[in-house]
């Protein structure tokens, strides 16, 4: 199902948690709001879910008004950070929980029950309690809850933050292909730009209560709008671009003589060039070229498949840059040559 967000504001006394947000989710797809602490991602899924009240704007749910609806008649499911599964309760007797609520009997419930254990690998675990499974185990019993009921909408706040990092790439791969094969419209509040990236159709991103971008996460780290998303959507290096003097149509990345080429007009002199750490590489020489930088290395860190060298540039600018672990170690401080390998940069202005 599709959803609309028309200007909606949220505030808690003096504090303003969201500020004017209008945003339309599409019929089945997964969208992720993604943003630091404190800048209104969960306020806006608790909205949505009519956890929470807005101070003005409307929430329509295929073009239908339930901004003042009830919870329990939204046909919206939510699936919280700490799972919030009945302790006292089995596995089965958990997930078939939606369905008691709405007078289904039990054989049948447990019927539906015992299918949606079997989608998400857990068939013989209907009898055991949740204190008897591990993390990933009881996030599939969660997500086999909040689905039974066939919601319009998924809501799924922090899904995969209480799990180690290896569980945590596991499960996300999992969720994707389960969002795919049900095709149920997931809306995800998350922290984590990488779990971003993996589970998302689009992405959202917050800032102050507000959306800064919204778009594909390949539109958002190669495009990103702002110094915000920028830096927030990846590592990168946000150098500050000047025009030749000797030509004025050529742009150069400042303080050396390096073109900066890009598909979008120079408007202003407040335009920087965003350059991610793919786009560099050591280079074992010296060589003349249009396209090389010089730095210092600031920091290396060993990583096992590679190297992680910091570099400073001459402007003062860090970066990060991988090298493979062939590549023979320079000194901390010790000068070095970077080649700028990508043909075309993006632009922000301040």
């Amino acid at each position: 199902m599709s959803m609309k967000l028309q200007n909606i504001t949220k505030k808690f006394g003096k504090t303003l948690a969201v500020d004017n947000v209008s945003l339309k989710i599409e019929n089945g797809e997964f969208l992720t709001l993604l943003g630091p602490s404190g800048c209104g991602k969960t306020t806006i899924l608790r909205i949505i879910a009519g956890l929470e009240n807005v101070t003005c704007g409307v929430v329509q749910l295929e073009d239908v008004d339930i901004t003042n609806l009830n919870p329990t008649k939204r046909d919206i499911s939510i699936m919280f950070q700490d799972y919030a599964l009945f302790p006292h309760m089995t596995i089965i007797e958990n997930v078939s929980y939606g369905l008691r609520m709405r007078g289904v009997c039990k054989t049948e419930r447990e019927k539906q029950a015992a299918q949606w254990l079997e989608t998400m690998q857990l068939s013989n675990t209907q009898n055991r309690f949740p204190s008897e499974l591990s993390g990933g185990q009881r996030q599939r019993v969660a997500l086999a809850r909040a689905l039974i009921t066939n919601p319009k909408i998924l809501l799924l706040d922090e899904p995969l933050s209480a799990l180690d990092a290896n569980l945590r790439i596991r499960l996300r791969e999992e969720l994707r292909k389960i969002h795919k094969q049900i095709g149920t419209t997931f809306i995800c509040v998350t922290h984590d730009q990488e779990e971003a990236m993996a589970l998302s159709d689009r992405i959202a991103i917050l800032n102050d209560g507000q959306i800064e971008q919204i778009g594909t996460p390949n539109e958002l780290y190669d495009k990103p709008a702002s110094e915000f998303v920028a830096n927030f959507f990846g590592k990168c290096a946000l150098w500050p671009i000047i025009r030749s003097k000797k030509d004025t149509e050529k742009l150069l990345l400042e303080h050396t003589n390096v073109p900066c080429k890009t598909a979008i007009k120079l408007e202003s002199n407040n335009a920087r060039a965003v350059i991610r750490p793919e786009f560099l590489a050591i280079a074992e020489q010296r060589i003349t070229s249009k396209n090389q930088l010089k730095a210092k290395v600031f920091d290396i860190i060993t990583k096992g498949t590679s190297n992680l060298l910091t570099v400073e540039f001459e402007n003062g600018l860090l970066l990060d840059i991988d090298v493979p672990r062939k590549y023979i170690l320079p000194d901390l401080s010790e000068q070095v040559y970077v080649n700028l390998t990508h043909n075309e940069l993006h632009i922000i202005y301040d």
